[in-house]
């Protein structure tokens, strides 16, 4: 019998499409790429739980709000290939939102071990959980030496949002959704863009980059709403512990947009 030949590309696509019917509860599907003997292990509790306030369970008694998901930060790395077996590993970030306020933000690191079957590729082992936060550069994929595929972040909503182009001063194009930055800060007309990976400045106004879903808390600052954790006078404070000052004239406005 004469199997087809699966290329590393491949793996990576199957990898990525499981993990994302695995996000948006596909059971279903996810079950018939499943080994007979498929085994799982790492974190049991739901994937969108670890830094939110806790697991969202559908009751029978009334309907719950609906919650979206975006999968961003993603990276794969096929680390092992002999004859008909595939190991891959990797990571990607996932955040969750109920009616438009972030419910929860994750880290999942993973190892997948495929099999082929025939003319298939089945999942015979998946380990999954969350990541500890620590330095990229300490121990990743890269310093490994194992050659990373970065995958562009892709809400799972029904209408994917609109990349921004933005261009920093050493001429760099970066290509960026705005779910993936955490706040802006304007010195005169240049904007520092901060995101959970990166920062880099840009030579534009604050006006410009001022669109859903920032918030103008100040008169040089604008945030992610879905990523403030809390406020109190005059400054807030994001998910990962930095402190923003509030505008004085601001403060009743902004409470009253995050209340929304």
């Amino acid at each position: 019998m004469r199997y087809q030949r699966f290329k590393e590309q491949d793996i990576i696509d199957k990898t990525q499409d499981m993990i994302r019917l695995l996000v948006s509860r596909q059971s279903d599907s996810f079950m018939k790429q499943l080994d007979g003997s498929f085994v799982q292990i790492g974190d049991y509790d739901p994937l969108l739980i670890q830094n939110g306030p806790g697991p969202v369970s559908p009751g029978p008694l009334s309907p719950e709000p609906e919650v979206s998901e975006a999968i961003s930060q993603e990276e794969y790395a096929v680390v092992s290939h002999e004859r008909c077996v595939w190991v891959i590993c990797g990571c990607f970030s996932i955040t969750a939102y109920m009616d438009g306020r972030l419910l929860s933000a994750s880290k999942i690191v993973f190892t997948f071990v495929w099999r082929q079957a025939g003319e298939r590729l089945l999942l015979v082992h998946a380990n999954m959980s969350h990541s500890r936060p620590q330095a990229r550069n300490n121990g990743g994929l890269a310093d490994a030496g194992k050659s990373i595929v970065n995958v562009p972040a892709q809400p799972l909503s029904a209408e994917p949002e609109t990349k921004m182009s933005l261009r920093d001063l050493n001429g760099r194009i970066h290509y960026i959704f705005p779910a993936e930055i955490l706040y802006i800060k304007s010195d005169n007309k240049i904007c520092h863009i901060f995101t959970a990976e990166s920062a880099f400045p840009v030579r534009i106004t604050l006006h410009r980059l001022y669109r859903p879903p920032f918030l103008l808390i100040h008169r040089s600052y604008l945030v992610n709403r879905n990523y403030v954790r809390e406020i109190c006078r005059y400054q807030a404070t994001l998910l990962n512990g930095i402190q923003i000052p509030i505008g004085k004239e601001k403060y009743m406005e902004i409470k009253k947009a995050l209340s929304c």
